[in-house]
């Protein structure tokens, strides 16, 4: 996927669904400020290429995963 941008402002479609795990565990273990967007939703977000990206969603506060195929 080098050659194509994901559009993040509108992706194809989203479904919101209960948070359960964290989406980026690497980086909230090396960073303990990001877990405060954990514990209310995780949205997915479909590009129109296919891929999928998930972002934990609390009060405000976005964790954003990777795209992937």
């Amino acid at each position: 996927m080098s050659n194509h941008t994901h559009r993040t402002a509108h992706p194809e479609a989203s479904k919101d669904y209960g948070w359960t795990t964290c989406v980026t565990p690497e980086q909230c273990a090396a960073h303990p400020e990001r877990q405060r967007a954990h514990g209310n939703i995780i949205r997915t977000d479909i590009c129109s290429c296919g891929a999928t990206r998930q972002t934990e969603i609390n009060g405000g506060r976005k964790n954003y995963g990777p795209w992937q195929a």
